[in-house]
């Protein structure tokens, strides 16, 4: 570009091609010179419009990622890969372990017996999937505190793993039929069982360091979400901690429930069907809890209080019933784990409860509208194409 004499600017520039090369922009524009600086100013640039094939507008105003999500940055690939290989192959070890014990203890006619190790097998594989499923969700919601708690259940699967080493050997001691057949039969599961720990302890040192480099990348995200406002982030902070903690709830919840029933062997017993009920409506209580805190009605949410508050006392009922002298059921054979379970289910059930309570104090300050407008945001990759006035761009050569 040059100037003349008379300071009119001519442009002796090949033409403007378009970024993307597949549509040609409109030159309805202002070319103007300023007499402060040497520039072009060309402003209000159309949407591409007639050049463009239908198919391609058509696909241009539709959000580019499907219903499906998948990670996009390099971290956030890392934690996925950590996650389905620590999956695949310790169910993969797991399941061997469970079809070999339930035919050999089959065989030998010890049926009762066998329900021990199917519930600790059986937990631990269900633990690893709602793990996966809940990493997936983690990282499509952009959730730092979600992955922070992955982290520490994956620990507490660490931990369950050396604990369940323990009463396999236990039980097989107490299913066979001598000393020398009990060893024999441990020895051929317990190499594979050592490594259970061992591989989960690694892929939990990898998660802390990976869950550490998404925080920047997540963290840039709310600052996007909710700008710089310091009280605002902090109400959503709190939101997405209750949300990941309804998550966790639901898996200790069934944990606990589900054992309680293995160690009932009266299915037409009253108490059966009671704890048998429970499952399901703990399940649309959590949904429902997420759902009100969302919509901030906060006498629905006070309902779904009292009821969390009678999950919490069925749970230390449990723990009662089960270091009672008087102990007339089963529940003693699931000392260990079924301790475990209750006592980690009420503990996040009352952490659940205290950010409850600080989310409803934040209701009406404007939280309701910018989570929203999050969602809104995430379904859509280019928003410039949405509307007359967001199509329009601005460029300044100098």
């Amino acid at each position: 570009m040059r100037h003349d004499g008379d300071g009119v600017a001519k442009v002796m520039a090949a033409p403007f091609q378009s970024v993307s090369n597949k549509a040609r922009y409109n030159t309805k524009s202002t070319l103007s010179v300023h007499i402060n600086g040497p520039y072009v100013e060309l402003d209000d640039f159309n949407a591409p419009a007639d050049s463009v094939p239908s198919q391609n507008r058509s696909n241009a105003s539709k959000p580019s990622r499907g219903k499906f999500y998948f990670p996009n940055t390099f971290w956030s690939r890392s934690f996925a890969i950590i996650g389905v290989i620590e999956t695949l192959f310790t169910v993969a070890i797991e399941t061997w372990v469970f079809i070999s014990t339930s035919r050999r203890f089959d065989e030998a006619g010890n049926d009762d017996g066998t329900l021990r190790l199917r519930s600790f097998l059986g937990l631990y594989i269900f633990a690893l999937f709602y793990e996966l499923g809940l990493s997936y969700d983690a990282l499509k919601h952009k959730n730092t505190f979600q992955l922070v708690g992955l982290c520490i259940c994956n620990f507490g699967l660490f931990v369950y793993g050396i604990v369940q080493m323990k009463e396999i050997r236990e039980t097989i001691d107490g299913l066979s039929k001598s000393e020398a057949a009990g060893n024999r039969l441990w020895n051929h599961y317990q190499l594979e069982l050592i490594l259970i720990p061992v591989f989960i302890g690694v892929c939990t040192i990898l998660m802390i360091f990976v869950t550490w480099r998404l925080r920047a990348e997540f963290s840039w995200n709310i600052y996007q979400t909710m700008s710089a406002d310091l009280q605002m982030n902090r109400r959503y902070t709190t939101y997405q901690v209750y949300i990941a903690l309804l998550k966790f709830d639901f898996f200790f919840i069934f944990g606990t429930q589900l054992q309680v029933l293995l160690a009932m062997k009266d299915m037409k017993d009253h108490q059966f069907i009671l704890q048998s009920v429970m499952i399901p409506v703990a399940i649309i209580i959590l949904i429902l809890a997420a759902r009100f805190c969302r919509m901030e009605k906060k006498k629905s949410l006070m309902v779904v209080m009292i009821f969390m508050l009678v999950i919490v006392g069925s749970f230390v009922m449990v723990v009662l019933k089960i270091y009672s002298s008087t102990n007339s059921n089963d529940l003693a054979h699931f000392e260990v784990s079924l301790t475990l379970f209750s006592g980690l289910a009420v503990f996040l059930i009352g952490v659940t409860l205290a950010n409850m309570v600080i989310c409803m104090v934040n209701f009406g300050k404007g939280l309701k509208e910018h989570i929203n407008r999050s969602h809104k945001k995430r379904q859509t990759l280019y928003p410039e194409y949405h509307g007359d006035e967001a199509g329009k761009t601005r460029f300044v050569l100098s």
